[in-house]
């Protein structure tokens, strides 16, 4: 009986305790992700930014989208200043891309959902995502506050995936001498703080074992301890008592 009560003591604290710092590891995990999403794009924001203004600053003399030529060297410079840019562009109000760093992409039209997305700006980034990597957007506006179009700087998802694929090595191995630490904690804390607590079962399973045997007397047999072992020695001499009293009955019957 110990040697099982200790077992599943055990078990289900260090499930318990196996749950907990599971959680907290994926949790540490996720926001140490969405730290390092954040921190990237927000570089990445700075860039968008710039040419917004490069861009606007430009329409402002004059000039129309289409007109503003310097503008694929403009983002073709962008895109060399960090090998994590896969892709800069400028697109028209209606979503027809007129400046791209990825020449295949020039002429080709924007989904939708982007153009809907680019009208309704408010003047902050906006994001989406195309063939898996993320892309920040900036609405384009003229001098009235109509829409111009926008700016796309599209970045390599591997940029956040290689930062934290590098923790989780190291997150997994806390981890797991978290748990190896917290078994042998509650193997020793069970042992110490229950010992007593199933010494006292055990004595008191002996004492009512040998107390209701065939022939057998609970007095060869050290009374328990404690609260329990009062209770349980009333118990078995009122149930000895009712045992008597029913063979005594059932002699004067016969």
């Amino acid at each position: 009986m110990r040697g099982k009560l200790s077992l599943k003591i055990v078990l289900m604290l260090q499930l318990v305790f196996g749950m907990a710092l599971i959680l907290t590891a994926l949790l540490n995990y996720f926001k140490f992700e969405k730290t390092v999403t954040n921190v990237i794009a927000s570089r990445f924001v700075v860039t968008v930014n710039g040419l917004q203004g490069d861009v606007e600053n430009a329409m402002n003399l004059g000039l129309s989208l289409p007109e503003l030529r310097d503008l694929e060297q403009l983002i073709e410079r962008e895109e060399r200043s960090d090998n994590q840019i896969l892709a800069i562009e400028i697109a028209d109000p209606a979503g027809t891309i007129l400046f791209s760093t990825d020449k295949n992409r020039i002429d080709a039209r924007l989904p939708d959902d982007w153009v809907r997305t680019m009208s309704r700006s408010d003047g902050g980034i906006w994001q989406e995502s195309f063939e898996g990597n993320p892309v920040l957007g900036a609405t384009l506006r003229n001098t009235f506050g109509q829409v111009a179009g926008s700016v796309m700087l599209r970045y390599a998802k591997s940029a956040i995936t290689q930062r934290t694929a590098a923790v989780r090595p190291g997150l997994s191995i806390a981890a797991a001498i978290a748990i190896i630490g917290c078994g042998l904690v509650t193997v020793v804390g069970v042992w110490l703080v229950f010992r007593k607590i199933i010494g006292g079962f055990r004595d008191g399973e002996t004492y009512v074992t040998a107390a209701f045997a065939a022939g057998g007397e609970a007095a060869s047999v050290p009374k328990p301890q404690g609260a329990l072992g009062d209770d349980l020695v009333a118990i078995v001499d009122t149930l000895k008592g009712a045992e008597r009293e029913l063979k005594q009955a059932a002699e004067k019957h016969e």
